[in-house]
């Protein structure tokens, strides 16, 4: 193992243990970091009394791919410094997680379930799209959840639309070669 590499893993250890103290310390059980466990949790409660079993596989499949595409981009951003997420759901990794793994999938794929044709899809999605960047972002801001450095919601406006219908678009190919 070279000096880079040493002093690489010592600095991560180090990092590793300040985010944790200051996790506890600063983060923890304060209203935002509640706030997160409640928008972790509640949306799968809404999922589950309303998701269709018998079209089980392609929504999942969909909610899947929304979220890789999230929480792939999610880390991307972080690592470029185009967010930060100050109020954090664990200490370390998955720094959107309740967003990534919970509200945005779970909106996505009871549109998936709920809007059949592309063209009420799209309508519903550019609503749901509305909403979160317009409406939940800025909210999220000014609740300390995440920090836009060179972000601003008009991108995840189009980012939003652009996700949820190439997943859409993966899926309806992946079906139908599938169950022809």
């Amino acid at each position: 193992m070279n000096e880079i590499t040493k002093e690489l893993l010592v600095l991560q250890d180090r990092y590793a243990s300040l985010a944790l103290e200051n996790w506890i310390t600063n983060e923890v059980f304060t209203l935002a970091w509640w706030f997160l466990v409640f928008m972790f949790i509640f949306p799968w409660l809404i999922f589950i009394k309303f998701y269709d079993r018998s079209r089980s596989l392609q929504i999942w499949s969909f909610g899947l791919l929304v979220i890789l595409i999230t929480s792939f981009t999610d880390d991307i951003g972080s690592e470029l410094g185009v967010w930060i997420y100050p109020i954090k759901f664990v200490p370390v990794g998955l720094l959107a997680f309740p967003f990534d793994f919970s509200i945005i999938p779970v909106a996505s794929m009871l549109i998936y379930q709920y809007f059949k044709t592309w063209k009420t899809f799209s309508l519903a999605l550019v609503v749901q799209a509305a909403i979160f960047a317009f409406i939940g972002e800025p909210f999220s801001v000014w609740l300390g959840t995440v920090t836009y450095l060179k972000w601003h919601y008009i991108y995840s406006f189009v980012f939003y639309i652009i996700t949820g219908m190439a997943a859409r678009f993966i899926v309806q190919k992946w079906a139908s070669k599938s169950f022809g």
